[in-house]
């Protein structure tokens, strides 16, 4: 029984083997894994890159997202990689920062591409991303 002397069944379960954010998950609610920094980092790198990104910059403008966008960052012999797969965009460079440079360079000539386009002139997957881009830079 719980402190307020009603009944509950107690349930087993690993942590790790049930997602936090999966809605099928039988746990009435659940906490994220803990942060084992000894097993994110080896010899200095991040092994599990994935990062929030809330601003990009062009030459002339900062944008700011309302929606804070998850990034994949990861090098491949000397390129670097920052990707989100849900909207469809990489960037390359031969650094971080140029990685970095470069996706946001392209999240925001999407942004503006898709802004211009009329709602009846879009099909398929261009819907879904027209209105990502309209959640995540509202105007």
């Amino acid at each position: 029984m719980n402190h307020a002397g009603v009944a509950y069944k107690d349930y087993d379960y690993n942590r790790e083997a049930v997602s936090a954010f999966t809605p099928v998950s039988p746990l009435f609610s659940c906490t994220a894994q803990e942060r084992m920094p000894d097993k994110e980092f080896m010899d200095g790198v991040l092994q599990n890159p994935y990062v929030p990104m809330w601003t990009f910059h062009s030459k002339t403008k900062t944008y700011k997202a309302a929606k804070p966008v998850r990034v994949r960052i990861y090098s491949e012999g000397d390129f670097w990689f920052v990707e989100n797969e849900s909207l469809a965009i990489a960037g390359t460079g031969s650094s971080r920062e140029e990685a970095i440079d470069d996706f946001s360079r392209q999240i925001i000539h999407f942004h503006n591409y898709y802004k211009k386009l009329a709602p009846n002139k879009v099909t398929g997957d261009a819907v879904r991303l027209k209105k990502l881009f309209e959640i995540l830079f509202p105007e």
